[in-house]
């Protein structure tokens, strides 16, 4: 209920643009209007400042003003976003005359960032399909490129994601607005994401380092995003280099880069350059972890080091280790569509491309054993820069001595996904920055787990070792292999020894059915019911088969999939019925990434056919690069280490939906039993990989308590009386409500996690009573959002509600009100404080819906304000305390029936506030001559023509001069003809 954006995050972000070191200047938004734009709400460029700039940038191209209005008459049409960011990156051209040639057009200055304009505005009124003010613009030479939405906090649930929600919609209401918008920002006193419109939160992220201000500090969350994102040249490289847009399946989706890959790709940028320092220089190794965007990291770094004009044309060489990563990297490329990218099929291919005459300038994507016998200083150009995958897996043995003897000058960076070994020095001495004799630079960059957990680029990641009686632990390796084969001859069991000892337990009948029955039931009870899918790994090919036959008994045989290469010479018979193809192969793969098919005719489609599993068995495919969002648990039957570990396990910590928390191993063979011996690594560079699946069993027993605490001497009963008291101690403290909410998310996915648990059952009536509570409350707080819990609040939530809530009796006893006219006369009957509660609680509602659509909402926003602030500070209650809520009541209900009766009620309303005793006749007739000019020169849609506006006032100034002089409703200072376009533009009046 505390609406003051402006004072605690708008005022605050805006004096941070203003400040020394970032120096945007600041014009409020009602005098850009009239300055920039005539007063035209449609006008989204700051023509005026556009055509300077055009003229200044282009002087000898936009000699005059007529050159540079055909230029912003070309971009005033332009409606796609792609097509305006290569306007703003300066890749378009335009032709003036026929006698002339196509110039390229400069919109901005990249070079040196003091010829831009750097403005920040607040409240400036967009009209579009609605009529909406955004709270900061900030436009580049005129061109708006950056939304900030300003949320308070003071508000509990009041979050940066309110202002991220609302950007969506904006995107949809003022779509001129972002045209030509780069992206959006959320923001509240604690906090700033940054992300593209329309796009899930999970997308946005935070931007964590201030650099090149090196006074902000760290925990200010807020203002490192300010400082470092709107540091002016930070934006200018964002714009330029930062912002791709991936097409895949008919789709294009805009991504622009995380605060790792922009600081990565530009440490990596700034070593190639350095073509004058010698070749161990110009080395580092990047380790950002799995799951952070390391591929897009290159695809930047690539696009960058391509586009510098220093590097004249460079060569960059992105090598992987395995074909399956070179089809993901070349998809990637593909989708970004990367310019000048070509393939090195083989060794002959790569050889060409590398040395043939000058080489191929632009980017080659190869594999690491194409370099095999490749001559020492093949190439000696110093403008190559080498992009190398999974760098901890290549730099040993021959291929990588000759990848780094055959171009010796180029400039050579490891990426890796995950931390080097704790006695690693291979690496660093391979592709680390030289820093004495036998010294060597470990990262030039790191990005860990702990930081993509905290920054939400990935989930964090629990196990739970299953099974103990069938858990391999190689120390018991003999016991139990005595004790399995006991019935065995000394022959046959020697026969079954080393390796075959281990196959033989892992693959015993009896331990596949076990392990089947205990991970499908898992499947079935916890990961299936919210639409999450689930992975398989196992020791080999034929434990691949052999689970599948397991679980084909236990599941619709569609259910489940095996992915695997295949090899019709060495695949024992049992393996090669679940042969795919390559392109079923790549089908299965897609489509296992998309939700499985809801209703029956989708289900039965052939179509559908791989869109159908939810469980993939593999041995070895997949365990790297696969990126899956859906997939959430990981049954691990198979032993790994080091590096592969890591790899494997980083499938399930893709975010997806709000239900995703986390990710989940449940380990059949035991590594996770002594994960320290498997993992050898720096811990303090490493960090905690995995955490117990028990302790969500911890976490749900101390939210529910904070819970429970929180409603301390409430009763259980769901009595309306006692409901009602819950309400008013939540109304009462803003702290509570916060924390009520916090809690109940955190109580609600740890349910959905832990359900069907028997530790859940001491907790089952108060989660129900929490449950019932939790719809009221959000009836009452959230009037226009769904009243019962919806699919993102969990499948076994809502079952539970089905089960044991009444929701018709809750409609009951707290009916829906409408806020009109009859609205006091409706909750008359209530006793004080829950009509209190009720008023409060609608005009919170209400206003805030409101608020950014109609600015004479802003007033009542403030005054309800002022009257909850003296409320809480016991300076109003009881008897007054209602008067003040109803006439606030009254003026909001006066505000909604403006906007639903007709227009020309709402013009003879204006006219009597301005003309002092005139009667309802008088005032009347001057609204429906009015309304008769506008009948005149309206039509659909007049109000999205930038012209209108101008055309209106001049004729209802007319009108006003020849017949209603002596009213004196026009001239200067007066503002009842914008009034009155305003009015006609809410109701979208056509005549």
């Amino acid at each position: 209920m505390t609406f003051t954006e402006y004072k605690t995050v708008e005022k605050e972000a805006l004096d941070s643009l203003q400040s020394p070191e970032l120096r945007w200047r600041y014009e409020q938004g009602d005098a850009v209007n009239m300055k920039y734009r005539n007063g035209d709400e449609q006008e989204t460029l700051l023509l005026p400042i556009l055509r300077e700039k055009l003229k200044a940038l282009n002087p000898v191209v936009i000699t005059t003003d007529e050159r540079a209005d055909l230029v912003m008459t070309r971009l005033r049409a332009l409606k796609d976003n792609q097509e305006w960011l290569r306007w703003l990156r300066g890749e378009m051209t335009m032709q003036f005359a026929q006698e002339e040639r196509h110039q390229n057009i400069r919109l901005i200055d990249f070079e040196e960032v003091d010829n831009n304009d750097f403005l920040a505005t607040n409240q400036l009124w967009i009209q579009g399909v609605e009529r909406r003010r955004p709270d900061i613009l900030l436009f580049l030479n005129g061109i708006p490129v950056v939304d900030i939405e300003a949320k308070t906090a003071a508000r509990g649930h009041v979050d940066w994601a309110e202002g991220a929600k609302q950007t969506g919609r904006y995107d949809t209401e003022i779509p001129n607005l972002y045209y030509s918008n780069c992206f959006c920002a959320g923001v509240n006193e604690l906090r700033m994401k940054y992300g593209v419109p329309g796009m899930r939160l999970q997308y946005w992220q935070q931007w964590r380092d201030p650099h090149p201000h090196t006074h902000i500090p760290a925990f200010d969350e807020m203002k490192c995003t300010l400082y470092g994102l709107f540091d002016r040249g930070n934006l200018l490289d964002m714009i330029r280099n930062f912002i791709i847009f991936e097409t895949e399946y008919g789709r294009t989706v805009k991504k622009v880069a995380r605060y790792q890959q922009f600081r990565a790709a530009n440490k990596m940028v700034d070593r190639g350059l350095a073509l004058t320092q010698p070749s161990d220089q110009r080395r580092g190794i990047v380790w950002h972890t799995q799951g952070s965007g390391k591929s897009l990291t290159m695809i930047f770094a690539a696009r960058k080091l391509w586009n510098h004009p220093d590097l004249k044309q460079p060569t960059i060489i992105i090598v992987v280790d395995r074909l399956q990563l070179l089809d993901q990297m070349m998809g990637e490329l593909f989708k970004t569509n990367t310019e000048n990218t070509v393939i090195a099929e083989n060794i002959r291919d790569l050889r060409r491309l590398v040395g043939e005459g000058d080489g191929h300038r632009g980017i080659i994507l190869t594999t690491i054993n194409r370099f095999e016998g490749m001559p020492t200083e093949f190439s000696l150009r110093g403008n190559i820069i080498m992009l190398v995958d999974e760098a901890h897996r290549t730099q040993y043995g021959d291929l990588g001595v000759f990848m780094r003897s055959a171009i010796p000058n180029a400039a050579l960076f490891g990426m890796t996904g995950t931390p080097l070994e704790l006695n690693d020095r291979h690496t660093p001495r391979a592709f680390g920055r030289v820093l004495g004799e036998d010294l060597y630079e470990r990262y030039m960059d790191r990005y860990s787990i702990e930081d993509s957990i905290r920054d939400g680029a990935t989930k964090p990641i629990h196990y739970e070792v299953r099974l103990t009686d069938w858990t391999v632990a190689y120390a018991e390796l003999d016991q139990k292999f005595e004790a399995l084969f006991a019935d065995r001859s000394p022959e046959e069991r020697k026969a079954l020894m080393g390796e075959a000892k281990l196959d033989a337990i892992l693959k015993h009948p009896q331990r596949i059915a076990q392990v089947s029955e205990d991970l499908a039931r898992h499947f079935v009870e916890h990961i299936r019911p919210n639409g999450f899918k689930a992975m398989v790994v196992c020791r080999d090919k034929e434990m691949c088969a052999l689970y599948k036959a397991a679980l084909d008994q236990l599941l619709a045989p569609e259910v489940s999939l095996i992915i695997i290469s295949e090899d019709p010479i060495h695949d024992v018979a049992m393996i090669r019925p679940h042969y795919l193809g390559e392109a079923q192969r790549r089908k299965a793969i897609e489509d296992f990434k998309k939700p499985a098919p809801k209703t029956q005719e989708e289900r039965d489609s052939p179509e559908n056919r791989f869109n159908r599993v939810e469980i993939l068995i593999v041995c070895d495919m997949l365990l790297t690069g696969f990126d899956a969002p859906i997939l959430q648990v990981m049954y691990l039957d198979k032993g790994m280490r080091d590096h592969t570990l890591l790899q494997a396990i980083a499938r399930v910590n893709r975010p997806y939906t709000d239900l995703k928390e986390y990710g989940l191993i449940l380990d059949y063979f035991g590594i996770f039993e002594n994960l320290s011996d498997a993992l050898h690594y720096d811990k303090s560079e490493l960090g905690e990989v995995a955490f117990p699946f028990s302790q969500f069993r911890t976490m749900f027993k101390e939210q529910m308590e904070e819970l429970s605490d929180l409603f301390a001497g409430i009763d259980r009963s769901g009595s309306h009386e006692s409901l009602l008291k819950a309400l008013i101690l939540l109304n009462d403290s803003e702290d509570k409500r916060e924390q009520f909410e916090r809690f109940f998310r955190n109580v609600r996915i740890l349910f959905e996690t832990l359900q069907p648990d028997e530790f859940l059952r001491p907790y089952l009536n108060e989660y129900t009573w929490l449950c019932k509570f939790y719809l009221l409350y959000r009836k009452k707080f959230y009037p226009r959002e769904h009243f019962e819990i919806t699919e993102e609040d969990g499948a076994k939530t809502r079952q539970l509600i089905r089960e044991h809530v009444d929701v018709k009796e809750i409609e009951k006893d707290f009916p829906n009100y409408v806020l009109d006219e009859n609205y006091l006369t409706k909750i008359k009957d209530l006793d004080p404080d829950a009509k209190a509660l009720e008023i409060e609680a609608m005009l919170d509602a209400e206003i805030r819906i409101r608020l950014d659509e109609d600015e004479d909402v802003r007033p009542l926003s403030e005054r309800l304000k002022r009257i909850i602030d003296q409320k809480r500070a016991g300076a109003l209650a009881g008897i007054a305390l209602l008067r003040e809520l109803e006439e606030l009541t009254n003026q909001v209900v006066e505000v909604i029936q403006e906007a639903q009766r007709p227009v020309v009620n709402s013009i003879a309303k204006e006219v009597a506030k301005r003309v002092e005793g005139i009667s309802e006749a008088d005032a009347l007739k001057v609204a429906e001559a009015i309304i008769g000019v506008a009948r005149e020169k309206c039509f659909p849609n007049w109000f999205l023509q930038s012209h209108m506006d101008t055309e209106l006032y001049r004729e209802f100034t007319i009108l006003l001069a020849r017949e209603f002089r002596e009213m004196q409703l026009h001239g200067p200072g007066k503002d009842f003809i914008d009034r009155c376009i305003r009015l006609l533009k809410k109701v979208r009046f056509e005549g």
